[in-house]
C-alpha cells in the first residue's frame, strides 16, 4: 500500500510538471504575439506614411511578404493557445469528464475509487497532457520561426516605404 502512495504521488507531480509546461508554451505565445503585433503596428504606420513614389513594387512585395509571415506567426501562435479539451473517456481527475456528471456521483465515484484505479487514471492524464505540451510547442516554434523569417522582409519593407526623395 505504501508503494503505491508513493507512485501516486509521482504521478501527481509528473502531472504537475506537464501542465506547467503547458502553461510555459502559453507564456511564451503572448511575447510572440506581442512582437507580432508591434512589428506588424509598424509596417502598417510606415505604409500609411509613405509618399506614392516610394510605393515601388520593391516596397509592395516586401510589405506584403513581411505582413504574410507576420500573420503566419500569429495564426501559429493562435494555434497553440486553442483549448485542448480532448482527455480520456472516464476520468476523475479531466475537468471535460467531471463537469457533466452529477455533483453526488462525482463525490462517491472519488471516494470509492482504489489507490490503482487513480493511478491509472493520473497516468492517463500524464500522457493526454505530455501530447497537449508537444502540440503547443510545436505551434509555438512554428510561431516564432515565421515572426524571426519575417524580421529581414520587414526591416526593409519599412526602409523602402520610409524612403526620403532626394
Amino acid at each position: 500500500m505504501h508503494d503505491e502512495k508513493e507512485r501516486l504521488q509521482v504521478a501527481q507531480w509528473v502531472l504537475e510538471r506537464n501542465l506547467a509546461w503547458i502553461a510555459a508554451a502559453e507564456t511564451k505565445v503572448g511575447v510572440v504575439v506581442a512582437l507580432d503585433t508591434a512589428i506588424l503596428g509598424a509596417l502598417g504606420a510606415s505604409f500609411s506614411a509613405a509618399k506614392a513614389d516610394v510605393l515601388t513594387p520593391w516596397a509592395l512585395a516586401t510589405t506584403i511578404f513581411a505582413a504574410l509571415l507576420i500573420a503566419a506567426g500569429i495564426f501559429c501562435s493562435a494555434m497553440a493557445v486553442l483549448p485542448r479539451v480532448k482527455g480520456p473517456q472516464k476520468s476523475l481527475v479531466f475537468f471535460g469528464r467531471i463537469g457533466p456528471c452529477a455533483d453526488a456521483d462525482y463525490c462517491l465515484n472519488l471516494k470509492n475509487a482504489s489507490v490503482e484505479d487513480l493511478l491509472e487514471d493520473w497516468s492517463m492524464q500524464i500522457h493526454r497532457n505530455a501530447q497537449i505540451a508537444c502540440e503547443k510547442f510545436r505551434w509555438v516554434r512554428y510561431g516564432m520561426w515565421w515572426s524571426f523569417v519575417a524580421i529581414a522582409p520587414w526591416f526593409f519593407a519599412v526602409v523602402a516605404l520610409l524612403k526620403k526623395e532626394g
